[in-house]
């Protein structure tokens, strides 16, 4: 079990998370890393012991594995980025509840670390926008290839549409028609958050004012509801059951890449690095090499993918 442990803690969490405490000034949020989460579940292994040690198991590992998933619970969040965002350096100077005082770009991730703490018992977070030093290469390599990992072992995506205000509105929004419908909020439209759609097994989408789309007592997470998995479905173009339970792969490459096809990245070479989770292919990230990151998933895919349909998107 504490083999187990150790090797779940180092591969399948994220290299840093927000620890959500309170003291006697109120919420605190720390950047903490493996280490503590380590130290702070060390009786974890023991507890999994006495409850498995009579099972006869044909999978032992993999039922430690879903103990500790249930046990080592976080908060994973998707979002539309701003102009700014807090940084690692950011987040590692002063306590966030002193910035939020003074900043406005804090409070979106103050509502996100309340949310994943009173919504969904959640001690720890984690955000792209401070949680990865990128100034560190090694790094930023490790993050985003692990990334479709990290949302598909979160305990809950918190996923905030900043531009929709209730479920009306998201039913009104139709990508890429005139007319009548509504203009599609910006989260559908990035190229990184396809795979936090598809990624986490839970999913819990919040609109502008943050209050849930389809309120908690319903369910606290979307993935089940057809209400809003259909209303999604028409906006994204990709069928309910992919978006109830996703299995990444190179089958279906024109089907996947239509998804993708209509969806932005501020950096070039995020169009190829985004879908390294969705196609389940290993991609050096190399920031600088501009579209030949495109060319160089599609020979990844091509290698496993030798249909004559693969450019059909």
């Amino acid at each position: 079990v504490e083999e187990v442990f150790d090797e779940y803690i180092a591969n399948e969490i994220p290299i840093r998370l927000i620890h959500i405490s309170k003291d006697d000034q109120g919420p605190n949020f720390k950047l903490v890393d493996r280490t503590f989460v380590k130290k702070h579940f060390e009786s974890v292994p023991g507890e999994i012991y006495k409850e498995l040690r009579n099972e006869r198991l044909v999978d032992r590992e993999g039922r430690i594995r879903e103990r500790l998933k249930e046990t080592l619970k976080y908060a994973i969040f998707s979002h539309r980025w701003l102009f700014s965002e807090p940084s690692y350096q950011d987040m590692s100077t002063e306590p966030m509840r002193v910035r939020a005082e003074l900043e406005p770009k804090w409070k979106k991730l103050q509502e996100f670390c309340r949310k994943a703490k009173d919504d969904h018992d959640c001690e720890f977070a984690w955000s792209d926008t401070c949680c990865i030093d990128k100034t560190r290469s090694a790094e930023l390599d490790e993050s985003i290839r692990s990334m479709f990992r990290w949302y598909r072992n979160s305990h809950i995506c918190i996923a905030h549409l900043s531009e929709t205000a209730n479920l009306a509105a998201l039913e009104r929004q139709k990508k890429g028609e005139k007319g009548d419908g509504a203009k599609v909020d910006v989260w559908f439209t990035r190229g990184w958050t396809l795979q936090e759609l598809l990624a986490p097994s839970q999913i819990k989408f919040y609109g502008t004012d943050w209050k849930p789309l389809v309120p908690l007592y319903h369910s606290k997470n979307d993935r089940i509801s057809d209400t809003i998995m259909r209303k999604i479905s028409k906006i994204t173009h990709i069928p309910p059951e992919d978006l109830k339970s996703f299995k990444p792969g190179t089958d279906r490459v024109p089907q996947k890449m239509l998804w993708a096809s209509e969806r932005r990245t501020t950096r070039i070479e995020d169009v190829a690095y985004c879908l390294i989770g969705i196609f389940d292919v290993s991609l050096m990230v190399a920031y600088g090499e501009g579209n030949r990151a495109f060319f160089r998933l599609m020979e990844e895919i091509i290698k496993r993918y030798d249909k004559w349909d693969v450019f059909l998107w």
